[in-house]
């Protein structure tokens, strides 16, 4: 029930409020910002489809991915004075996309001084919670659903306003639990996919269901892949541990690995997506701008020929 409530209430927000939001906020969101001093957000170039070597169990074709292009990416325009005109247009009905190009930072060292110009608390509070003996990193959906429940309905409110789940979600609709201890599995395609990254306590004793997993599982997000972007969505942590910085430690970790780990997973993905700048209130925001996020116009490259 609670799934199918939400679907409806995110494909009214999608097609109906979004357009009159980016109209409302999106000009005065991206204010903030170092951009709006030099005529706006820039412009990145992005590659979601298919290549020739993906292979037939690619999950582009998948309704989710290509929902997620027709939501933050706009069609690149020719040079026509009516072109250009529904272009702008186009940009004015169409949410600013908070991203990272990740072709700016040569380092996770590089990435660390941008962050730290932006804030001089995010880091020590990444710190902080590593001290306190989180851990952020790859997991299996199936092996804690419980405590995803636990964190989902942790909350009644959070930035983007009333939780749902909190009334309706039972844990069942999170995923189907494993009944023995569960790994995450390794993608058929390196640049379709969807990853589960949590951050865990160790916890002697901890059960999902009737597995023992001796750590809670306590924010989460979910990656999913499309081409060169990363899209963070589904991203919770649980009200009782969010004061410990844990989502900062969540994304840096994820960052890291994007930059540092030379996997074929984390290779060619430029863009890391997180919404938008209209999205939630201020507070939401300001969390982006901390982490490194900034106003970026996504056009949608044309599909290879393949």
């Amino acid at each position: 029930m609670a799934n199918k409530l939400k679907g409806a209430a995110l494909a009214f927000y999608h097609s109906t409020y979004e357009p009159a939001l980016a109209l409302a906020l999106g000009r005065r969101r991206v204010a903030g910002f170092e951009c709006a001093a030099v005529g706006g957000p820039p412009e990145i170039a992005i590659h979601p489809h298919r290549v020739a070597g993906c292979g037939p169990d690619c999950g582009f074709d998948g309704g989710e991915r290509r929902r997620v292009v027709a939501r933050y990416a706009v069609k690149a325009r020719g040079e026509g004075a009516w072109d250009q005109t529904l272009g702008r247009i186009a940009r004015r009905l169409s949410l600013t996309p908070m991203a990272i190009d990740l072709d700016r930072f040569v380092s996770a060292a590089a990435f660390d001084a941008a962050v730290k110009r932006r804030s001089s608390r995010t880091l020590p509070k990444i710190r902080k919670a590593a001290k306190m003996g989180y851990v952020a990193e790859r997991f299996s959906v199936h092996a804690h659903v419980y405590d995803i429940h636990a964190v989902r309905t942790s909350m009644r409110s959070r930035a983007a306003g009333p939780v749902l789940d909190y009334w309706f979600l039972k844990p069942e609709d999170v995923a189907k639990p494993a009944g023995r201890p569960a790994t995450w599995r390794m993608p058929k395609c390196p640049r379709h996919w969807t990853l589960w990254w949590g951050v865990f306590l160790p916890e002697p004793g901890h059960v999902q269901g009737a597995v023992k997993v001796d750590r809670r599982l306590v924010a989460y997000m979910k990656l999913m892949r499309i081409g060169d972007v990363l899209h963070y969505t589904d991203l919770m942590g649980h009200g009782e541990h969010l004061g410990h910085g844990v989502m900062n430690l969540l994304h840096d970790a994820v960052i890291r690995w994007l930059i540092e780990s030379g996997e074929p997973l984390a290779e060619g993905v430029r863009v890391v997506l997180y919404g938008a700048a209209e999205h939630g209130g201020e507070g939401l925001l300001t969390w982006k701008k901390r982490a490194g996020f900034e106003p970026i116009r996504l056009i949608l490259a044309p599909a290879p020929d393949r």
